[in-house]
C-alpha cells in the first residue's frame, strides 16, 4: 500500500527543517515585557477556560487592563509586539500546567495492533499474554522521565485500554482479514512519527525547553486528518497511528539527548592560563575572560561552559538578552591576587541604558557593575570570586531600570547603580539618590537587613524604654532586630534617636559585630576610596564625623562582594 503525495511532501518538508537549524526571535520592546506578563497572568488565572492563546489574546485585548497597558506605554506601544509576547506568556503557563495522558489513545492502538496480529499468527486470544511488561511500558514511553504517580496512572489506563483494543481488534480480524494493511500501516506510520518526533526533540531543545514528547504529540484524530487516513482501510489507521507514536517518541528523545550531548561537548572550552595572564574566548565567539598577568601565582585552569538559554525570555521582570557562561577555575595553589580584577566581555548591541551582566547567585540573578562601550558590555570580577564551582553569566535587559541625574557621574555610581538595580536602595520623590547627604541611624540599618536578609517579623524589643520611641515609626521592627542582636544601642540619656547621622565610628562597631571576629576596619574602606576613586574620606579628619549614603553603598558592596 503506498502512501499518499501529502505525506510524501511534509517528509520532505520536515527533512528540509531538521538540516537548518532554527532561530527563534526575541525583542527587548516594552510591549513585548508589558505582553507576556498579561498572558502569563491571564494564563495562570483563566488555563481552565481557554485551549487557545489566540482565544485569551482576543478577549484581553478587548479589556480594561489592556486598554490601561496601552495608554500607560503611550506612543512606545506596539500591537504586534504586545500580541507575540502575550502569546509567549500564556503558552509557558498553559503547556506547564497541562495534565495530558495519552495511555488510552496509546494502549488502544497497540492493543488492536497485537490483537490482529496474534490472530494472523495463529495465537489463541490472549491479551495478557501479549501484554507488554510494566517496564517495557516505561521505557517505551519514557514514563522514568515523569513523576511516579504520572507513570503510575499511565500504565493503568494504558492496560485497560489495551485490553478493550486487542479484543475489538482479535475479532475483527477473524472476518477480515488484513496482515498487510497492518504490516504496511506499522511501518508507514514509524517513519512519519520518527520524522516528525525528530523536529519536535529538536525545537524543543532550541527553544530551551525541558524534553517532554507528550508537548507536541498530536491526538488520534488530528493523525486521521492530518495524513488523510480515512481513506485507508480500518487496520491500516490503527496501525499507522501505533507506528506513529513508537516512532514519534523514539526519536524525540534521541534527537534532543544527541543535541544535548553534542552542544555539552561543543560548548566547552578548557584552556590552562599560565601566570603571563591571557584572554580565553567561547566556543561561540560572543564572550571572553581576560586575565592580568600575575593574577594567579600557578598556571590555572580556566573553563568556558556554554548553556543555551537565550530563548528564556524572561528572569521576572529582566529580559534575557544572551546565552549563560559558566566560569571555574582549578587554581591548585590557591594563591591569588584580588587587586589585579578578572575582566568578562560578551559581544552586545542592545540598550545601552537598560542592558547589564547578571550573576546568578542562589537561584537569583543579581546586577553587576557594567560598562558598554563599541558593541562590547563588560564588567570585572575579583578573582577570589572563582573557583572549582562554576559561576554563571549572562546578559539581561532590565525595562524598569532607574537612573538618577545625581548619581550619573559620581564617584559611586557603579556601586550605587548596582544596588539600585538590586532593589536594595531608592531614591527620594524628586528623582534624586543625593548620594553625599549624611544617612541616618535608622536608614543605615534599613540598608543592612536589605543587603543581610534579615527576618524582622520575630523581634519583640520593649522599645518604650526609649523616650524617643513614639518616632520610630515604620522602623521600629528594624530597630527591634538589631537591637536584639545588640547590632546597636541607644545613647545614655535614654534615647535612640533614629534620624540622627550615623558616624563612621558608629558603623565601624556595627559591621564588626555583624561580620564578627573584629574583621572589619573603616580604615581600609577609606583606603580604597583614597587609592582606587581619589576621593578622600572625612573620617581622616575625625570617625565621629558622618558618614554619607554613597560610603554606605561603596562599603556594603566591598563587605558583601
Amino acid at each position: 500500500m503506498k502512501m499518499t503525495n501529502k505525506i510524501l511532501r511534509l517528509i520532505i518538508t520536515l527533512i528540509i527543517l531538521l538540516n537548518t537549524r532554527v532561530v527563534f526571535a526575541t525583542t527587548d520592546s516594552q510591549s513585548y515585557a508589558e505582553g507576556y506578563d498579561a498572558g502569563y497572568d491571564f494564563g495562570q488565572d483563566n488555563d481552565d477556560y481557554y485551549e487557545e492563546a489566540k482565544d485569551a489574546y482576543n478577549y484581553y485585548y478587548n479589556t480594561r487592563a489592556h486598554r490601561n497597558i496601552k495608554k500607560d506605554l503611550g506612543a512606545g506601544y506596539d500591537k504586534d509586539e504586545f500580541e507575540e509576547g502575550f502569546f509567549d506568556g500564556f503558552d509557558v503557563v498553559f503547556f506547564k500546567n497541562q495534565k495530558i495522558y495519552y495511555a488510552t489513545e496509546l494502549g488502544d492502538s497497540l492493543g488492536q495492533i497485537y490483537g490482529a496480529k496474534d490472530y494472523h499468527d495463529g495465537e489463541k486470544f490472549d491479551w495478557r499474554d501479549a501484554l507488554p511488561r510494566d517496564r517495557e511500558i516505561r521505557n517505551m514511553f519514557n514514563l522514568g522521565l515523569q513523576s511516579k504517580s504520572y507513570g503510575n496512572s499511565f500504565i493503568d489506563e494504558f492496560i485497560d485500554a489495551f485490553k478493550e483494543g486487542y479484543a475489538i481488534a482479535y475479532e475483527r480480524a477473524m472476518f477480515e482479514p488484513d496482515k498487510v494493511a497492518l504490516d504496511q500501516g506499522i511501518s508507514d506510520g514509524q517513519v512519519i512519527g520518527s520524522i516528525v518526533g525528530a523536529a519536535s526533540g529538536t525545537k524543543d531543545y532550541f527553544q530551551g525547553l525541558n524534553q517532554d514528547h507528550t508537548r507536541s504529540l498530536p491526538s488520534k484524530d488530528t493523525i486521521i486528518s492530518e495524513y488523510t487516513l480515512s481513506n485507508f482501510a480500518y487496520e491500516y489507521q490503527d496501525a499507522f497511528i501505533s507506528g506513529y507514536y513508537t516512532g514519534y517518541t523514539e526519536s524525540y528523545y534521541a534527537k534532543y539527548n544527541g543535541l544535548s550531548e553534542s552542544e555539552r561537548i561543543e560548548k566547552l572550552i578548557s584552556e590552562i592560563i599560565p601566570i603571563s595572564g591571557g584572554t580565553v574566548i567561547s566556543a561561540d565567539g560572543s564572550f571572553a575572560v581576560t586575565i592580568e598577568p600575575g593574577t594567579y601565582y600557578h598556571d590555572v585552569n580556566l573553563n568556558i561552559n556554554t548553556s543555551c538559554d537565550a530563548g528564556n525570555k524572561q528572569s521576572g521582570t529582566l529580559i534575557k538578552s544572551s546565552d549563560s557562561y559558566n566560569l571555574s577555575i582549578l587554581n591548585t595553589s590557591g594563591n591569588v591576587s584580588n587587586s589585579k580584577p578578572i575582566t568578562i566581555s560578551f559581544e552586545y548591541y542592545g540598550d545601552k541604558l537598560k542592558g547589564g551582566i547578571y550573576r546568578l547567585e542562589d537561584y537569583k540573578w543579581l546586577y553587576i557593575p557594567t560598562k558598554i562601550e563599541d558593541g562590547i558590555i563588560s564588567a570585572e570580577i575579583k578573582a577570589s570570586n572563582l573557583n572549582q564551582s562554576a559561576t554563571s553569566y549572562s546578559i539581561f535587559v532590565d525595562p524598569h531600570v532607574m537612573v538618577f541625574p545625581d548619581a550619573r557621574g559620581h564617584w559611586a555610581k557603579d556601586e550605587i547603580d548596582t544596588f539600585v538595580r538590586r532593589n536594595l536602595i531608592y531614591g527620594y520623590i524628586d528623582m534624586t539618590f543625593r548620594p553625599d547627604k549624611n544617612i541616618s541611624r535608622a536608614e543605615f540599618l534599613t540598608l543592612l537587613s536589605r543587603v543581610y536578609n534579615w527576618n524582622t517579623n520575630y523581634y519583640r524589643e520593649n522599645l518604650y524604654s526609649f523616650e524617643d520611641a513614639n518616632s520610630f515609626g515604620n522602623f521600629s521592627n528594624i530597630i527591634n532586630y538589631a537591637l536584639s542582636n545588640n547590632y546597636i544601642s541607644g545613647y545614655s540619656d535614654g534615647t535612640f534617636k533614629p534620624n540622627n547621622p550615623i558616624s563612621y565610628s558608629e558603623v565601624e562597631i556595627i559591621m564588626n559585630r555583624i561580620i564578627g571576629y573584629g574583621s572589619f576596619r573603616w580604615i581600609d574602606i577609606a583606603n580604597n576610596m583614597l587609592y582606587k576613586q581619589k576621593i578622600r574620606s572625612h573620617s581622616f579628619n575625625s570617625m565621629n564625623n558622618k558618614i554619607t549614603r554613597a560610603e554606605v553603598v561603596y562599603m556594603l558592596y566591598d563587605a558583601t562582594e
